[in-house]
């Protein structure tokens, strides 16, 4: 499906979270890894890039999933793809290949990728794997916010969820679980049935001005 709404105002307020989605809509690899170029325009500290995704839409990878979902059994076999987003807690062994290429590609100098590689490097160093996590988690995020938008964009609905075993999807995927922390799983297709918006607190509620 090509992209069917421009509108951002009606993009960002006509998402609303899916569970039950229509099992006879598919999204094709080359959709879905289109969908997320685009979310992956989101920023990162250092511009670092930490998450790394898994794509779930195989019937075997479905399966591998069915015990680890929680209570969102319903995402796991109606959405057309479930998509796991993770943060890498190793990114200094990649991120001197996303600066070659940035510098390749003009987008950034030498001097600049030679400054920001060991700053990169000694925090992952320096850094308690816990707040290391949070602080790639919150980057992850962005990418994840993004993602939920532009799947909106091309006509899809989506459902986050994080109520699913955090500590088993990632061997069970068979991915180092030592380096890749689970962040959110998306589930991603066309809603079946009216969406209903929930209530949200106005900014007037929740905003102090000093």
């Amino acid at each position: 499906m090509a992209i069917v709404e421009t509108d951002f105002q009606k993009i960002l307020t006509s998402r609303h979270a899916t569970r039950q989605f229509d099992t006879s809509v598919t999204i094709s690899r080359t959709e879905m890894l289109q969908m997320l170029d685009e979310a992956m325009t989101a920023p990162s500290a250092l511009n670092r890039q930490p998450w790394r995704v898994v794509v779930i839409d195989s019937d075997d990878a479905r399966k591998t999933l069915k015990p680890l979902m929680g209570t969102n059994g319903t995402q796991n076999p109606t959405a057309s793809a479930l998509v796991l987003f993770l943060a890498d807690l190793k990114t200094s062994e990649h991120i001197g290949s996303v600066f070659d290429a940035a510098v390749s590609a003009d987008k950034m100098s030498q001097a600049a990728r030679d400054h920001l590689e060991p700053i990169i490097n000694k925090i992952e160093q320096a850094s308690p794997k816990p707040a290391l996590q949070a602080a790639l988690s919150m980057d992850t995020a962005l990418a994840i916010m993004q993602f939920m938008l532009v799947a909106q964009e091309h006509g899809y609905d989506t459902g986050a969820m994080t109520g699913f075993d955090h500590d088993h999807i990632v061997s069970a995927l068979d991915l180092d679980a030592n380096r890749y922390a689970p962040v959110m799983l998306i589930a991603v297709g066309k809603a079946v049935g009216q969406l209903s918006a929930s209530y949200r607190e106005p900014a007037s509620q929740i905003t102090t001005f000093k």
